[in-house]
């Protein structure tokens, strides 16, 4: 079985540039705009065809150690390019298993294998198959995971707007929900900024929170106390009954925090 995988895997490499190009014309046809990347994605296919015959030749082990490898730089490198998805290079998967199977099936015949042995020949291929989609998907996944770590910190910075209204007074409006990565961005550049300012009252709208559940309570403890220390007093504007009951039943302490119903109030005292 060694012997014929070997023999099979060489036919496979020997036709790897005519293999290479009828997937590249699907491609084309599926998607258009893939055209354009030709030039670099007609030689990856190449390349990942022979990987395929290779694989062949080696044992689970070092198939498994082989196709990590080359998923990480094939799926690192495709996964920053803009014009390529993740579902555009997937779709791609059955045109391999297929062209592959049927240089197989061939040989296969040619060589009057038996029915137990072209089994185990796709099922050795479908296994480099999966291996290739999951090592390939990996870096991908990472990438995105990446972006929106980004962009979620990018609308959180956003999402903590402070407003000066004079040389000593800013206002910050809280509005919509504050969760984790927002709490996070709220103690750190609330505090950055009431010093680059050299504030003297920070008034803290929270008319606009949509949520006052127990973690925007402690947050806006942390945040109140934290100001005191870097010589920002805290003005508090908007407070509802729903978030003094809520203060109330964690057992915070705001009595030394001057707090208003309405943002009008709250500025007509620091005034």
């Amino acid at each position: 079985m060694k012997e014929l995988r070997i023999r099979l895997s060489d036919k496979v490499t020997e036709n790897a540039e005519q293999l290479a190009m009828l997937i590249t014309k699907q491609q084309n046809l599926r998607y258009p705009s893939m055209a354009k990347d030709e030039g670099e994605l007609y030689p990856a296919r190449v390349e990942l065809v022979k990987l395929y015959a290779n694989a062949l030749k080696l044992d689970d082990e070092e198939r498994v150690e082989v196709l990590r490898k080359w998923g990480q730089e094939a799926g690192t490198y495709f996964a920053k390019k803009e014009s390529i998805s993740l579902d555009m290079m997937l779709r791609e998967v059955p045109e391999y298993r297929a062209f592959i199977g049927t240089v197989l099936k061939h040989e296969g015949i040619t060589s009057q294998i038996t029915a137990e042995q072209m089994y185990d020949l796709t099922t050795a291929l479908d296994a480099i198959v999966n291996d290739v989609v999951y090592y390939f998907s990996l870096p991908f996944v990472h990438h995105e995971k990446e972006i929106l770590k980004i962009s979620q910190a990018a609308i959180a910075e956003l999402s903590v707007p402070i407003a000066s209204i004079n040389d000593t007074t800013a206002i910050l409006p809280l509005i919509g929900v504050m969760d984790f990565n927002r709490g996070n961005v709220l103690q750190e550049k609330v505090l950055k900024e009431s010093v680059r300012l050299n504030l003297e009252y920070l008034i803290v709208d929270l008319s606009g929170l949509q949520t006052t559940d127990t973690y925007v309570a402690q947050q806006l403890f942390i945040l109140f106390e934290s100001l005191s220390l870097v010589g920002t007093v805290p003005v508090v504007s908007g407070v509802t009954p729903a978030i003094a009951q809520t203060l109330v039943g964690l057992g915070l302490d705001f009595g030394s925090i001057k707090s208003f119903a309405t943002l009008k109030q709250a500025i007509r005292y620091v005034a």
